[in-house]
């Protein structure tokens, strides 16, 4: 089974493309838009990697890490934005590539078998 990813954003065309993207070299790959789909999502799966917008309405980059480290410490973290680039963590600006989303996506998991 491929690796899961959980991706969180509020614009519905990026999760899209995020899932197609990933889904394609084979992750598997559930999109949330908003905090209760996020809460329903960990509460039921553990995820390798989280992708997450840095500016959610409803939801802190910090809430969003502590809840994800509860259920699963090994867990990464890629923030995504459109702004602001964070201090420190692993990130890629908006807009962005397919090719720089799923490079990083393999490196931060270290996985030479997802297929191009």
């Amino acid at each position: 089974m491929g690796k899961r990813i959980l991706a969180i954003d509020d614009e519905p065309l990026i999760l899209k493309s995020i899932k197609k993207a990933l889904e394609k070299i084979g992750y598997s790959v559930e999109t949330v838009e908003n905090k209760s789909a996020f809460l329903a999502a960990i509460k039921n799966s553990l995820f390798d990697l989280v992708i997450l917008d840095l500016h959610m309405d409803d939801l802190t980059r910090d809430e969003i890490v502590n809840l994800c480290r509860e259920k699963n410490k090994h867990t990464r973290f890629l923030i995504i934005s459109g702004s602001d680039l964070p201090e420190n963590g692993h990130y890629i600006q908006k807009p962005f590539r397919i090719s720089e989303l799923r490079d990083k996506v393999r490196e931060l998991l270290n996985d030479t078998s997802a297929s191009n």
